[in-house]
């Protein structure tokens, strides 16, 4: 009876431990750099026609980076204006993958996400053109990030 109480009260905690240690950290954009670097990019999909696939746009995705540097639980958080650049955004960031930064000894897994503009401007246009490019963007902030439920 004793060693049974053991065996399961040491199986609950290396449970516990295990469900504990991938909990992702919750990162903002800014803040990628001190746990990952982007190693690859691979070649995203995209569609020779459909909805605003000329527009200038901006996706925003969250995702999960792994400890073994790859993405998952990807989902579009928002696209403006909406279109078929969406399947674009998810094949991106599929695609991408990433290198542990050297603070991130233990390859911390983290959920974050990236604003992706589309046939925005390009800032070495000047000063209207960065601006521009900027406008574009900030529609897509994703004002309330946080971890989904589950994690």
């Amino acid at each position: 009876m004793k060693l049974s109480t053991c065996l399961t009260a040491a199986g609950l905690l290396a449970f516990s431990a295990a469900a504990f240690a991938e909990r992702p950290h919750l990162v903002k954009p800014d803040q990628l750099q001190k746990y990952w670097l982007v190693s690859g990019t691979g070649d995203p999909m995209a569609p020779s026609s459909g909805k605003n696939l000329s527009v200038p746009s901006c996706a925003a995705v969250s995702y999960l980076i792994e400890r073994n540097g790859t993405t998952s639980h990807i989902k579009l958080e928002k696209i403006v204006p909406d279109g078929d650049l969406r399947s674009v955004a998810l094949s991106i960031i599929s695609n991408v993958r990433y290198t542990a930064a050297q603070t991130n000894i233990g390859k911390d897994p983290v959920y974050t996400y990236v604003i992706l503009p589309f046939n925005a401007p390009d800032v070495s246009k000047g000063p209207s053109a960065t601006a521009e490019r900027q406008r574009i963007i900030d529609q897509c902030a994703v004002d309330d990030f946080k971890l989904p439920d589950g994690f």
